[in-house]
């Protein structure tokens, strides 16, 4: 079995098995956040085995409780496919990509004044800290996709 990038339009098809967007939807599996038929709950497409529970779970919970005490309104939920909505229909219907890879996630993370908020300077400096280094761990490594690439052309 192939693994399937976590990015849209790889080789084959614009498909994948996690969301790509901001987005949430009712029974729609290229969102985000998904109100799944015949359930009485919230499902979040984004979390995955890479994640910290807490972390997640904290802010997860802390955004659920801001939108209630402030009655943020999310608009309608998206039910149409979203991989394969163009740059341009992304940007007129207000979809946000979500992060490409760890490097973009955490940065994100420590630019966003609501975890700031949430988790705290000290925690979110220490997360980030901890993050940054895996991230520049993963580089040193030569993995078996750069060495089929590249091996052929020296």
């Amino acid at each position: 079995m192939d693994l399937v990038p976590i990015v849209g339009g790889f080789e084959g098809g614009v498909y994948t098995w996690a969301p790509t967007t901001m987005a949430y939807g009712d029974n729609n599996r290229s969102c985000m956040i998904r109100l799944p038929q015949n359930r009485f709950c919230i499902e979040n497409r984004a979390a995955d085995m890479c994640m910290n529970p807490y972390l997640s779970l904290a802010l997860t919970t802390a955004a659920a409780l801001d939108g209630i005490k402030n009655k943020i309104d999310p608009g309608k939920p998206l039910n149409l496919n979203l991989y394969t909505l163009s740059p341009e229909e992304m940007e007129a219907s207000n979809i946000k990509s979500l992060p490409r890879n760890l490097l973009e996630a955490i940065e994100a993370l420590n630019e966003d004044d609501f975890a700031k908020e949430v988790l705290g300077d000290s925690m979110l400096l220490q997360f980030f800290s901890y993050k940054k280094d895996e991230w520049d761990r993963y580089h040193q490594a030569v993995t078996d996709w750069e060495v089929q690439e590249f091996l052929r052309l020296y």
